[in-house]
């Protein structure tokens, strides 16, 4: 990760929140990728995903799409998310749990570099949304396993998780609730920076 990054980084989210988030999305990416690939059928499919294969002589990975608790465009892909919500689009690559604001956003594209131009969120306004988005994957991940866990079952997350070459940080039970308490972590974030870029008045 290149300095600016970094630097970008620490201003979105505490270093704390950006490694636990780190961790946990590494953890959902694997899963979504086992889900895929059940034995009993394609798990993002039974949730109401729509599935938009990669064509025939096109490089890249199928996408999944699906919508956001507030009504906002969900698309995943075996190397990250794209969060259209709040009046902009962020992008989470599958490594490193740093948001990065969308110009153009292409739901509909295979691979990384197709899905839009991206960069550092740059302005306060971006910053905000770019939490907002981040906090509503988190929501979204949390109602997915919730939903994993009670209509698939535990032992199909388990067996996941096992099938990893290294140990989850997280058990299988309390995957949901650990997004739950990720995205109440990243909106107290941005209540903190808002609360410190507010002029001082009345003095």
């Amino acid at each position: 990760m290149s300095k600016s990054s970094s630097g970008s980084a620490a201003s979105l989210l505490p270093c704390d929140v950006r490694r636990d988030g780190d961790r946990l999305f590494d953890v959902a990416m694997w899963c979504l990728g086992q889900d895929v690939r059940c034995p009993d059928g394609n798990v993002l499919l039974r949730h109401g995903l729509v599935r938009e294969a990669r064509p025939p002589g096109v490089e890249g990975q199928s996408a999944y799409q699906g919508r956001l608790l507030d009504g906002g465009r969900l698309t995943l892909w075996g190397f990250g998310a794209l969060c259209e919500s709040c009046g902009g689009a962020i992008f989470v690559p599958r490594d490193g749990f740093v948001p990065r604001w969308v110009e153009d956003a292409h739901g509909t594209a295979f691979r990384v570099e197709d899905v839009g131009v991206r960069r550092d969120a740059a302005t306060g306004p971006e910053r905000r949304v770019a939490r907002a988005g981040l906090a509503r994957l988190a929501d979204w991940l949390a109602e997915y396993e919730a939903w994993v866990a009670r209509d698939v079952g535990l032992a199909w997350r388990r067996e996941c998780l096992a099938a990893r070459r290294k140990a989850s940080p997280i058990p299988a039970e309390e995957l949901s609730t650990a997004w739950r308490r990720l995205a109440v972590r990243v909106r107290a974030t941005d209540a903190v920076m808002q609360h410190h870029a507010a002029p001082m008045t009345g003095a």
